[in-house]
Order: C-alpha cells, then sequence, then structure tokens
C-alpha cells in the first residue's frame, strides 16, 4: 500500500512539477514585477512567469499562464515574415523589421527555465509555450539569411551572437530530440570554435559582451552531450575568465585595455569588472591561475592579446595604483576603446581617461610602450563602410560623429594650451599632446572641451555623464601622444613626426614609438606591424 502512494505521488510531482524556493532576492524581484505589471501588463516578461511558476502556490502559477501568454503575444507567429519568431518587430516602409537576435536572447529563458515548469502549465498555456519555442528555433535558422558582415570575418564576428545561435540550436535539439537539430548545432559549433581558437574572440576583452558569450557557453557545455565539445567550452570558459581577470585591475576594479566594444560602465558604477568575475555561475570553477594573479599580482604586469582576421592587437600595463591600456587595427565597434589610463586608490576614488570618449565608427592605431601610446585616427572608411553599411559611399563621412578623449568627473585640469593637456588625480598626471596632419606636416591642435550625457546621440546610446576632449572635424588624420607619470614628473616633448614615402605613412616619437599604415586600393587603412601578428599568441601575460 505505502508503495502504491509512493508510486502516486511521483507521478504526481513528475506531471506537476517541483516547488523550488526561491532566494531573497528572486522574492523580491517577483514582487517588483507583480507591482509593475499590476501598473502595465506590458512590463510582462519570461522572468516574471518562470519566478511564479517556481512557487507551490497555485494562484501564483495561473498568474504566470496568463503573463507567460501575454509575452508570446507579441511574437510574430507569420511563418512567411522576416521577422518570424521574434520580439520587438515593427513595421518600417512597409517591411516587417526586428532585432534579429531578440529570439535567440530567449532560448535561455524557455528550453531552459520554463521548460522544467510545463507541469505547472495549464494545457492551453502548454500548447502556445511549445508553439512559441518552435517558432523560436525557426528564428534562430533564419538568422544569418540577410546579414552581412566584414570581409574575412563571416558571421562569427559578433561572438556573443554566434554563442546565442548554437546554444539555440543545442537546447532546441535536445528538447525536441531532433537529430538534424543536434547535428546543426555540433557543426555550428565546430565553426565558431575554430574561428575563435586561431583568430581569437572578435568582441575581445569587452566586459559585457564576454560575459553573454561566459553565460551561454555554460547551457552548450550542459546540454551538448559530447565529449569535444565540453572540453572544447570549457577550454573557452577558462580563457574569458583568465582574459578578464588579466585586463581588471585588483584595486582599482575596472578593465583596462583595448576593448573591441565597451559602454563605459566605470562612469556609473565604482565595481566596473566584468560579470564574468563577480557573477556565480552554477558549476564553472575558475582556473588556478587566474585567482592567483588576483590575489598575489606582481607589478609591472603586462598582457598582449590579438584578435580578428584584421588583425587587432590589444595590450594592458598596470602599475599597483595606475594603469594603461591600448588597441590597434582599426576599426572594430562603434563601442571601441583605442586607448584608456586609469589612476586612483580604490574603486571608489579612481580617475578614467579614454578614447574614443563618445561611439563613433573610426579607424584607430596605436603603439603603446608602458605608460605611454601614440594614438593616430583617421575619417577614411572602414570595413564596416565598405562590406556592410548600406548607405551612399559619397556620403559615409555623416556616419561619423564627433570624436575626442572623454575623461571621468574626477580629473584636474593643470595645463591646456593648443599642444598640450595636463590631467592630474591621485598622486598621476595625464600628458596629453595633440595633433593634426596638415599639408603633409604634423600640426599643433586645441581640443574643444564638451559636456557629455549620452554615450552617442547614434549607436548603440546609454546614459553616461562625462566630458570630452574632441578634435576638429575638418582633417582626415589626427591624433594624440599620451603619457601616465607621477605628479611633477619631468616630461619630454615627444616630438611627433610624419612621413610619406611611397605611399608608407610612418608616425613616430623620438620615444621610440612607431606605426606604418598605408590605404589600400578599396580605401581602406592597414597596419604594417614591425613584428609578424602570426607570431603573437593569442594572450599572453606576464608572470
Amino acid at each position: 500500500m505505502n508503495k502504491i502512494i509512493l508510486l502516486l505521488a511521483w507521478v504526481l510531482l513528475s506531471a506537476y512539477g517541483v516547488s523550488q524556493e526561491l532566494t531573497l532576492d528572486e522574492k523580491a524581484s517577483m514582487e517588483k514585477m507583480r507591482a509593475e505589471y499590476a501598473q502595465d501588463p506590458k512590463t510582462a516578461s519570461f522572468q516574471y512567469a518562470w519566478l511564479l511558476y517556481r512557487t507551490d502556490i497555485r494562484s501564483n502559477h495561473r498568474k504566470a499562464d496568463e503573463v507567460l501568454n501575454q509575452v508570446i503575444a507579441l511574437q510574430d507567429h507569420d511563418p512567411e515574415s522576416l521577422t518570424y519568431g521574434q520580439w520587438g518587430w515593427h513595421v518600417e516602409g512597409g517591411e516587417k523589421k526586428a532585432d534579429l537576435n531578440a529570439a535567440l536572447f530567449r532560448a535561455d529563458a524557455l528550453f531552459v527555465k520554463l521548460w522544467e515548469q510545463q507541469g505547472k502549465m495549464s494545457k492551453k498555456t502548454k500548447k502556445n509555450f511549445l508553439a512559441s519555442c518552435e517558432q523560436v528555433t525557426e528564428a534562430a535558422k533564419r538568422r544569418w539569411d540577410t546579414e552581412v558582415f566584414d570581409i574575412g570575418r563571416d558571421f562569427t564576428a559578433y561572438s556573443n551572437i554566434f554563442v546565442l545561435y548554437i546554444e539555440t540550436l543545442t537546447l532546441a535539439g535536445e528538447r525536441f530530440n531532433d537529430v538534424r537539430l543536434k547535428k546543426m548545432a555540433k557543426s555550428q559549433w565546430m565553426r565558431w570554435y575554430n574561428h575563435i581558437s586561431i583568430f581569437g574572440i572578435d568582441e575581445f576583452a569587452s566586459p559585457s559582451y564576454n560575459y553573454v558569450v561566459f553565460y551561454h557557453l555554460m547551457n552548450i557545455h550542459n546540454f551538448c552531450h559530447d565529449e569535444r565539445i565540453e572540453r572544447e567550452s570549457k577550454e573557452v570558459l577558462d580563457h574569458i575568465y583568465l582574459l578578464q581577470s588579466a585586463i581588471t585591475h585588483p584595486l582599482l576594479k575596472v578593465p583596462v585595455s583595448g576593448i573591441s566594444r565597451d559602454y563605459r560602465m566605470f562612469l556609473i558604477q565604482s565595481d566596473a569588472r566584468s560579470a564574468v568575475l563577480t557573477s556565480t555561475i552554477e558549476g564553472y570553477i575558475p582556473p588556478p591561475k587566474a585567482v592567483e594573479i588576483k590575489e598575489a599580482r606582481k607589478y609591472p604586469f603586462e598582457v598582449i592579446g590579438k584578435a580578428s582576421v584584421i588583425p587587432f592587437i590589444y595590450k594592458s600595463y598596470q602599475l599597483q595604483n595606475a594603469a594603461m591600456g591600448s588597441m590597434t587595427g582599426g576599426n572594430c565597434f562603434q563601442q571601441q576603446i583605442h586607448c584608456m589610463a586609469v589612476v586612483g586608490n580604490n574603486e571608489n576614488e579612481r580617475a578614467v581617461l579614454f578614447l574614443q570618449g563618445s561611439f563613433t565608427p573610426v579607424n584607430g592605431f596605436t603603439d603603446q610602450i608602458g605608460m605611454s601610446t601614440l594614438c593616430v585616427y583617421n575619417r577614411l572608411p572602414n570595413y564596416w563602410h565598405l562590406t556592410q553599411w548600406r548607405g551612399d559611399m559619397a556620403k559615409y563621412k555623416e556616419t561619423i560623429g564627433e570624436f575626442g578623449i572623454g575623461i571621468s568627473p574626477n580629473w584636474r585640469e593643470k595645463l591646456h594650451v593648443p599642444d598640450h593637456i595636463v590631467l592630474e588625480a591621485y598622486g598621476f598626471e595625464v600628458h596629453i599632446f595633440p595633433f593634426i596632419v596638415e599639408d603633409g606636416q604634423i600640426r599643433r591642435c586645441d581640443l574643444n572641451l564638451k559636456h557629455r550625457t549620452t554615450t552617442s546621440p547614434r549607436y548603440h546610446p546609454r546614459p553616461r555623464i562625462f566630458d570630452e576632449y574632441v578634435f576638429p572635424r575638418e582633417h582626415n588624420w589626427f591624433g594624440a601622444y599620451l603619457t601616465l607619470v607621477k605628479s611633477g614628473s619631468e616630461i619630454s616633448d615627444p616630438s611627433i613626426k610624419y612621413a610619406n614615402q611611397e605611399n608608407i605613412l610612418s608616425f613616430t616619437t623620438n620615444l621610440g614609438h612607431h606605426l606604418r599604415l598605408f590605404i589600400a586600393e578599396k580605401g581602406d587603412t592597414r597596419q604594417l606591424f614591425d613584428v609578424d601578428p602570426a607570431l603573437i599568441p593569442l594572450f599572453t601575460m606576464s608572470e
């Protein structure tokens, strides 16, 4: 009799699902969402439905049905549409348009979180839910049908989105037990892994996008059921964790490096480390080397990495309470950081300088030696203009906004003359020597200080407060030499020189900095390296 009762109990629990105790944070989040939803049903989210289902209160489960159906109703259910399976779609010029990544970003919520709650859904809601999952799967298969990418970079260049794509195929293949989807997932994993293991992650050193890759790699690792993919995904997870650990200054808690895509989080939060380092990911154990360099870093500490077919070379040079980082190679994304300097006592007392300040698609090339960097920029077409932008090339300059050197509020301007700016903070000075190229000569250049309340009026805008020293817009070639020193140190004029010999453009300083560039026949700017980039590992750091 007892066995029969236990069996019946097991059957009921299997069919209905087991409630999970919410954490205090999750309870607070659910109540906040409840209040918001009561005010505006448009705030319905998969996360809110998931939290409701996880309680053992049946009325919450019926509310979860309502919320889940509300979210699914906003999906494009027309299979003939270019935005089929997507959220946030709208009609523009008679055609449906949407962010084609929207469906991919919901795969984790649908196939991992909510999938386990089907026993608590009504029959109608479950049917609706499974149909939505099928549409997300189809949206994933169509993801790359209409997008164009840089030469040689393929669609793997958007590393975070490609991982979401593989994750969606992996999860859908597992949940629907679909052999074709499972094989697609494995093949596309090989495609992405081959790319990043040879060329590096294109969204290199990015605090936000590296976390997106990291989080969703865990689902691929956990659901792939393939020893090789498990091993390779763990390898990439460790690479990302170690890289973010290395480029992030332990005292100042900010990544200091050349960065492909950065949203200037250091302007709004004291702990600006990537969530790769601050979030607890169940089942992941960080590599011992990452723990070692976090707890016992030896200074000066130096990091060098490379990424992309182009390639981009990025660096970080750190002292105990100051650091400088840079990247070279041209243009990768509008949110790039070509050079940054950070000084301070801790994460709450620090000053950051970064260029570019505002997001804009400008080519940038740097040569960093320790705590000094020569930065050279041009307003010529880049690979994005030549291969992705769909506008009139005669008007490409209209896509380029103001370009400048961004600074956080806690720098004090100590000197400002047309060819030399000195900023001071926390016992350090950063010296800026701006210049333009005019009539084949390096000319002094004054910078106009402007106050910003957004990262960009056009590209991925985020609310941010900072000041920006803006370069004049009329010159194609311009730049700056930056050096970070202890306050009161004697500084020599870098004596920046420019030469154009047989169409090789050279920029040098008397301190050993050297950049060589040329314009290819399509109008793109390419860099000639003194050391063959093929000899540079994807990631190295000082021991």
